[in-house]
């Protein structure tokens, strides 16, 4: 019989390709503060020596029968890093980028004229990911496969570097600067991107964290971040596009499934059906949780809750079980216990 971890893979994927299943899947965003909550990792360690990060995550992974895989995890800095915006740590140790101070004092594209993309292999946080994700791929344990880094989409690389509240006028008051800007993000993006595939060998799936895109309206979305998209993604051909946008998304949602994303992780306040009624049935949908009442429910109540979303799908395994966010500080009794009820609630 397969194991629990092969039978979510194997829904998965059945999910995002369309195709019937015997029941729903389970998805889980893992990132560095669930970890450190369940390992007790010392970030500075985790975030800069990649031994210490892959057997944190498998410890962490194990505890939940090895339903997940390793990742290379520099939180959201990243690419926003290779372009001069300043990554900070607060007395946790948890990562932060704060603008690049002369990307944000910026008032024509004119003075931005030396804005080049960054370099993954430079001194920055791509570059760390990549040390990272060769030293995974090459002493990842029989069982794990490891996936790559996540991109964070262009709007909300170009917000961090040039400062939120300011790109967001300027998508309103000055498209040329958003352009420019966003062009420079795009290909910073796929330099990322070649990279990783170059240490893997191929790119099967990425995900991608885009929150603050949900900031524009509908028509600028489709104005603005599609095409970027597909931009990004030319070159990528045979990636399957993942999105986190856990924001207050639903005005945009029809926009994401024209996305090419074949799977959206979205916000706990849209009601499973609704996605799918926003989403057209185009793309396979993770969430129906919220975390925080994940943090405060017993193990028992965690099963029954759980049982009751995934009633709510109505048999369409286009819908994944998820919490909309990152899972941090849930106990790991009750993600055992949305993969203990997303196997026991067969479909027929």
């Amino acid at each position: 019989m397969s194991t629990l971890r092969e039978r979510n893979l194997r829904r998965l994927r059945q999910s995002i390709a369309g195709e019937p299943s015997d029941a729903h899947a389970v998805f889980n965003f893992y990132t560095f503060p669930f970890f450190r909550s369940m390992t007790g990792v010392n970030l500075d360690d985790y975030f800069h020596n990649p031994a210490v990060t892959l057997e944190c995550q498998i410890q962490a992974l194990e505890m939940l029968d090895g339903i997940g895989n390793p990742v290379p995890d520099m939180g959201a800095v990243a690419e926003a890093s290779g372009l001069g915006a300043e990554v900070r740590f607060d007395d946790n140790g948890f990562i932060s980028v704060h603008p690049n101070p002369k990307v944000a004092a910026a008032e024509s594209t004119s003075d931005l004229s030396w804005l080049e993309p960054g370099d993954p292999y430079g001194d920055n946080y791509m570059g760390q990911a990549l040390k990272t994700l060769e030293y995974m791929v090459s002493h990842c344990p029989e069982g794990y496969r490891v996936n790559p880094h996540p991109i964070m989409g262009p709007f909300t690389v170009g917000a961090s570097v040039r400062g939120i509240s300011q790109f967001s006028m300027d998508a309103l008051l000055d498209p040329d600067l958003t352009r420019m800007i966003l062009d420079v993000v795009i290909e910073t993006n796929i330099r990322f991107m070649k990279a990783q595939e170059k240490i893997l060998g191929s790119l099967h799936h990425i995900l991608v964290a885009d929150d603050l895109s949900a900031f524009l309206s509908e028509a600028m979305y489709r104005d603005i971040i599609l095409p970027g998209y597909l931009k990004m993604f030319e070159q990528f051909p045979e990636t399957q596009r993942w999105l986190h946008n856990d924001s207050t998304a639903r005005h945009v949602a029809p926009a994401i499934a024209d996305s090419g994303m074949v799977a959206w992780q979205y916000l706990p306040e849209i009601e499973p059906m609704d996605a799918l009624e926003l989403t057209g049935g185009k793309i396979s949908l993770l969430g129906g949780l919220n975390p925080l009442d994940l943090q405060r429910w017993s193990e028992e109540e965690t099963y029954q809750r759980c049982t009751d979303v995934l009633a709510s799908f109505n048999g369409n395994n286009k819908c994944v079980l998820a919490a909309g966010g990152s899972v941090n500080q849930v106990p790991i009794a009750n993600l055992k216990a949305m993969f203990k009820a997303a196997d026991e609630y067969t479909l027929t």
